[in-house]
């Protein structure tokens, strides 16, 4: 799915300002740290959890499905919108501002310290004589 980065970005403009990352074959769609979209086959992909489900099953929006080494993928947390909603700006602003909440929900993430060495291997050594 080609597509220019600032009609994304007027697409979101009613929205708020939101920051593009190149990801996959597409884009994610940011507001601030939380990624809130993503713009990839098979279109617009927004946050869902189980406190919005109910609103994107109600637009028509469909879980997130990829095809990988001959089976389908279902991603439930991302839904795709129906393409017909792209030209309703008041709705990619609702689904952007229902996508944020589910994000702010997530729980943080770890800021995990570089992989180190396991304990308790050590080399052996060569006995004395």
């Amino acid at each position: 799915m080609a597509v220019d980065p600032e009609w994304i970005e007027d697409l979101f403009s009613s929205f708020g300002h939101v920051r593009l990352k190149r990801m996959f074959s597409g884009y994610g769609v940011y507001a601030g740290d939380f990624c809130i979209a993503l713009v990839i086959a098979p279109g617009f992909c927004f946050r869902v959890d189980a406190h919005t489900r109910s609103e994107f099953e109600a637009a028509g929006a469909k879980p997130f499905t990829y095809g990988k080494q001959g089976k389908v993928i279902t991603v439930q947390k991302w839904w795709a919108i129906p393409e017909i909603l792209l030209d309703e700006p008041d709705e990619i602003t609702r689904f952007a501002r229902l996508s944020l909440q589910v994000a702010q929900r997530l729980p943080p993430k770890k800021n995990l310290p570089p992989k180190q060495k396991r304990p308790g291997r050590k080399a052996l050594s060569k006995p004395e004589t």
